[in-house]
């Protein structure tokens, strides 16, 4: 009786097809992730476009970036503002405009913004946790 042939391919066609199959993916993944799937800039515009200097323009100006926030960004915004301003002791909305700062690296705004929310709501975490990052941020 013969022996049997071994089923599938030999270790020597089998093992160059699985690396270039591992390599293609690899590198797709890597430019993909590079790339980051088509998101650039932060909410409030463009990344990459060159801005004035500090001295020129205050940061979070929105001149300081190309085009301005968006326009759903925007109304957010005004909406937070104004809620602040018609509940002055609101530490939520005062949290989540101060994280919208964070968001976009706009420390010297967030900072104030998470130091009120404090004074009106010692336990808020989340105002806590965003000043120590806006304050790690500033120093950086």
């Amino acid at each position: 009786m013969p022996p049997e042939s071994p089923r599938g391919l030999p270790p020597r066609i089998y093992l160059p097809i699985v690396t270039l199959i591992a390599a293609v993916f690899l590198c797709v993944m890597a430019y993909l992730v590079a790339d980051g799937f088509g998101v650039t800039g932060s909410v409030f515009g463009k990344a990459g476009a060159p801005q004035a200097s500090s001295a020129t323009q205050a940061q979070g100006s929105q001149n300081a970036v190309e085009g301005g926030p968006p326009a759903p960004v925007m109304a957010q915004l005004k909406s937070l503002r104004e809620r602040i301003a018609a509940h002055p002791n609101d530490d939520v909305a005062m949290t989540q405009l101060a994280d919208m700062y964070l968001a976009a690296n706009f420390f010297a705004q967030a900072i104030p913004l998470y130091e009120r929310a404090l004074r009106v709501n010692p336990h808020n975490v989340a105002a806590q946790t965003g000043l120590a990052q806006a304050r790690e941020g500033l120093h950086e």
